[in-house]
């Protein structure tokens, strides 16, 4: 009986220490898996009616799909760190954002590029993990 009653006591203490614990924060990398929605575009802080990125799957092997506004599907790998989202084309091309914001539901990214003619551009994509068109 006091066998049993030291089991008990032992799985009640490790049941404890396993609920009081802080849980994991999450990553952009757990957190970025599945299908975004673009809901809305900012070039240079001015909105932009144009879908240039309609909607992109990362996938949990490291691979993604982009879809633009014409459906054209571009496909290859991503990258995610605290800072920023980095998707490699198979086609050689490479897109950097800065994830401004990010949760399981919502994502802010900033896209700078850089041109000779017009100067340092700025798009910022507002997205949702779905796409019932609410707003972000």
């Amino acid at each position: 009986m006091n066998r049993l009653l030291n089991y008990i006591i032992i799985a009640a203490m490790a049941l404890v220490a396993v609920a009081c614990a802080d849980p994991e924060d999450p990553s952009p990398t757990k957190m970025a898996y599945g299908d975004w929605y673009v809901l809305e575009v900012y070039v240079n802080d001015q909105v932009n009616p144009s879908d240039v990125i309609q909607r992109f799957t990362l996938e949990r092997d490291g691979s993604y799909i982009l879809v633009d506004e014409n459906e054209f599907a571009t496909v290859g790998t991503w990258v995610a760190t605290d800072a920023a989202l980095t998707l490699s084309g198979a086609d050689g091309s490479v897109m950097d954002f800065t994830i401004e914001f990010q949760s399981y539901q919502k994502m802010r990214l900033l896209q700078t590029i850089e041109s000779p003619s017009a100067g340092t551009i700025e798009i910022r994509y507002l997205m949702n993990k779905d796409s019932d068109g609410s707003t972000y």
